[in-house]
């Protein structure tokens, strides 16, 4: 017997249901990116550096070192949880544009530590 079909029933019958609401679950995200907020809260871990190639550097709320931009990223104190349905809408919405002060600065590596807790206590 062959593998069974997910039925198409998004986009003209191109996407399943799955990758519709993974569309706009980035499309959210990537309107995040733009978030004054999540600047705010960048400003907010931010120090000035004198001599050194970097201009600022920024204290992860996790571990409490200094990093270079590129190394560190805005986590949602509060994770925006999932968006599977029209009901989840509001509160992934409403969790992922928060404000400021329920975000932190975290270096890469105690990003992916927290997101992995996270994950497993689902």
């Amino acid at each position: 017997m062959g593998k069974q079909r997910v039925p198409r029933t998004r986009a003209g019958n191109t996407w399943t249901e799955s990758r519709y609401w993974a569309f706009l679950r980035s499309l959210l995200r990537q309107g995040f990116n733009r978030y004054p907020p999540k600047f705010q809260a960048r400003k907010q871990a931010e120090r000035t550096v004198k001599g050194k190639r970097h201009k600022y550097e920024y204290q992860c709320s996790g571990c409490k070192e200094w990093f270079m931009g590129k190394e560190i990223q805005v986590d949602h104190i509060t994770p925006a949880g999932s968006l599977k349905d029209y009901d989840d809408l509001a509160g992934f919405a409403e969790r992922l544009f928060c404000e400021a002060e329920d975000m932190q600065v975290m270096c890469k590596p105690c990003h992916q530590i927290k997101t992995n807790e996270e994950r497993a206590a689902r």
